[in-house]
């Protein structure tokens, strides 16, 4: 029997009328018992912090009797999973990160997992390198049932409304002038997030209006992107977008105000990762909190000294644990995501910042200049479409830009001037004006590609 990662291959390949066909049938159906199982629970009340314990221990259970790492991990400590009979005991065990799954991706697998009953997935490689994780199906179901959950809150259904998408995909054989794909299973169009320009937006919006999606669904920086050079060129929608889903990056509140005040319509976003231990929707319009879905997994906030963090305001990085994966289970797993609580009993966070505010450049005496320094989101900038610093020797950096059509030349020198300044005149700085930045395989725009 051939595993989800097989079957998807088969639909992406499938020819069209054939993925039409399959679509046909409602969304509920096709996704399967389990799929609806989860929808009903999701639409029931339960004793959040009551299944949270009862979840824990069945990963804790699990992963013990079945995984040599978690088996030896709990036999050098001396412990058992009955000897944790609440969350804040989970602090007895040790954390794990990317690294960890990396050197014991066998010990970490369960031995009782069959290959037809998992796939893998893996992280966007936003750190430098993809890291591969293992999931049983189930989770595909659970997951999939959380994320539209969530989005039918908005209104949206994937048998009832049309949706654009902007967050990757295969675009290989696209006729000319063609940027985009239609994806039948969700009802969507994909339209590329490696191909947008001044050449070609007038393309991408001249689909939008015959097809009329009310459901945009895409990352802030393609988002962004889209907005930026629809204004650049007078374009707009003759219709009116209800809510866009922004995914998978940080943003800045100028952006999300950018985003509503172009399209004027709700832009609502979510946490999550390939890892799939935490679920998180926005709780606030301005997109300044995030709501903690405890039916999930288990999140935990940790301090610098990775103690758990109970009150108000005080920043640390995310920490979870899986519930439901029986292929792999990880168990707190450091996420390099950053977060303060507005409220600890509520388990409702400020702004979620990804590990990407950690990065640096280096300069000529090996000093550390971390990128959110150079702060490139100010009026400084306001004739940049978008901007990619390349870094391939010390002290040296490729300031790549996308420019509007306002753009002069003699900003050139003032953005060398403000760079140059901003990193202690220890960076000897190039702005580079481009028709497209590179993008990852997911066509999300990295600020940093550091080749060091």
């Amino acid at each position: 029997m051939m595993n989800l990662n097989t079957l998807k291959d088969y639909y992406y390949n499938s020819p069209l009328w054939l993925k039409r066909l399959y679509a046909s049938i409602p969304f509920d159906i096709r996704n399967g018992t389990d799929y609806r199982q989860w929808k009903n629970f999701l639409r029931s009340n339960c004793n959040a912090e009551e299944y949270e314990l009862l979840k824990l221990k069945e990963t804790l259970v699990h992963a013990y009797e079945n995984t040599p790492f978690y088996y030896d991990m709990f036999t050098a400590l001396g412990a058992h999973p009955n000897d944790i009979n609440s969350a804040k005991e989970l602090s007895l065990l040790p954390l794990i990160d990317k690294q960890t799954v990396k050197e014991n991706f066998d010990a970490m697998t369960a031995r009782n997992i069959n290959n037809k009953d998992l796939f893998f997935v893996t992280t966007g490689g936003s750190s430098g390198q993809a890291t591969k994780f293992l999931q049983s199906k189930n989770v595909w179901a659970k997951e999939s049932a959380f994320i539209y959950n969530y989005f039918e809150k908005y209104g949206y259904s994937v048998d009832r409304t049309k949706k654009a998408s902007l967050r990757g995909g295969n675009f290989n054989g696209l006729a000319h002038n063609v940027f985009w794909k239609f994806n039948p299973i969700y009802n969507e169009i994909q339209l590329s997030p490696f191909h947008i320009t001044h050449d070609t937006i007038r393309h991408y919006v001249d689909i939008l209006n015959k097809e009329r999606p009310t459901y945009l669904h895409g990352y802030p920086s393609t988002t962004l992107a889209l907005v930026k050079f629809m204004q650049d060129n007078h374009l707009e929608l003759f219709y009116q977008i209800d809510t866009i889903f922004l995914i998978s990056e940080d943003y800045t509140q100028k952006n999300i105000a950018d985003i509503k005040s172009f399209f004027n319509c709700r832009v609502v976003t979510f946490f999550g990762h390939s890892e799939r231990l935490i679920f998180a929707g926005t709780a606030s319009e301005d997109l300044k909190t995030y709501q903690i879905d405890r039916r999930y997994g288990l999140f935990e906030l940790l301090d610098s000294t990775e103690k758990p963090i109970t009150q108000e305001g005080i920043k640390g990085e995310m920490v979870g644990t899986s519930f439901d994966n029986f292929a792999q289970p990880l168990i707190r797993y450091k996420t390099s995501d950053m977060s303060a609580y507005e409220s600890y009993d509520s388990r409702v966070l400020t702004t979620i910042k990804g590990e990407r505010n950690k990065e640096f450049i280096v300069g000529k005496n090996d000093e550390t200049i971390f990128l959110i320094a150079l702060n490139v989101h100010t009026d400084d900038y306001k004739n940049i479409i978008n901007g990619q610093f390349v870094q391939t020797q010390k002290g040296h950096i490729d300031f790549n830009i996308v420019v509007n059509n306002s753009f002069q030349e003699d900003e050139r020198q003032t953005i060398l001037d403000i760079l140059a300044d901003r990193a202690g005149f220890v960076v000897d700085f190039n702005v580079n004006i481009v028709p497209r930045l590179e993008v990852t395989h997911r066509g999300k725009v990295l600020p940093l590609i550091q080749k060091l």
